[in-house]
């Protein structure tokens, strides 16, 4: 039975070791990763992921935070965002395990499960 829980713990870890704390923070880290780096409003992101554009801008401004996620200055209303890799090796080896995950359905469920409705401190 223990085994069975296994992938759900090891992916859990992840999210806690790289501080994703909500869904619309896994979502935006997905699109960053999907896209590698992206010029765009916090608002166009929003509206491609259907999220609140408030909880997108909340999620970028978290991901900056724990640096997984870089901006550039804005200019003309609108940032380079790109995906940065983590400096500490525990860090960059759970961020590439979740993004080699990321198209996964069962993980989608469970990260769904997991963190729907939690919102960033």
């Amino acid at each position: 039975m223990a085994e069975d829980n296994q992938p759900d713990l090891q992916v859990e870890g992840w999210l806690k070791t790289l501080g994703i704390e909500s869904l619309c923070q896994w979502d935006v880290l997905v699109f960053l990763y999907r896209h590698q780096s992206t010029l765009v409003r916090a608002e166009h992101i929003a509206r491609l992921l259907g999220d609140a554009t408030a909880e997108v801008v909340i999620a970028l401004d978290s991901l900056e935070s724990s640096g997984l996620v870089q901006p550039s200055r804005v200019s003309q209303g609108v940032r380079f965002y790109q995906l940065t890799a983590p400096a500490d090796p525990t860090r960059r080896d759970a961020s590439g395990r979740l993004m080699t995950l990321a198209d996964s359905h069962p993980v989608r469920l469970l990260l769904g499960r997991r963190l729907r409705g939690k919102r960033p401190a």
